[in-house]
């Protein structure tokens, strides 16, 4: 399918795309604020996980929240984007599973909880090379 210069990606080529990355930006709306903040992530099965220490991402996952994570390149142009309520990670299986995936990329300071994004919908797009 083609929209105005854009492709769009079946789900499968969006997962392919996110699993070519490891960072990301994740959205949440959090009483009257709006943020999109950086996050080195993970794919468990079809979720997103990340790390993070207590904070805006931290309770927004306790609050079991709607969220946007979002990734892309610039070059070649595409975007993914997935919508779905995060949650914090607390079984200890999933837990291991997911530090497991998520390896040693993240910023300095304790980042000691674990959040899962559960994709909801699963979205994206490609610039249309131009012949």
């Amino acid at each position: 399918m083609s929209r105005e210069g854009l492709d769009v990606l079946d789900e499968a080529d969006c997962y392919i795309h996110l699993r070519s990355r490891s960072l990301g930006r994740v959205g949440l709306h959090i009483a009257d604020d709006l943020a999109v903040l950086p996050v080195y992530y993970a794919l468990l099965e079809h979720d997103i996980v990340f790390r993070t220490s207590p904070g805006t991402k931290l309770t927004a996952a306790v609050l079991g929240t709607r969220v946007a994570f979002e990734v892309d390149s610039a070059s070649p142009g595409w975007s993914v984007l997935v919508i779905g309520h995060a949650s914090e990670v607390t079984d200890q299986h999933e837990q291991l599973a997911a530090q497991a995936k998520l390896g040693h990329d993240w910023p300095a300071g304790e980042r000691d909880h674990l959040v899962r994004i559960r994709a909801e919908r699963v979205t994206g797009r490609r610039l249309r090379s131009v012949s």
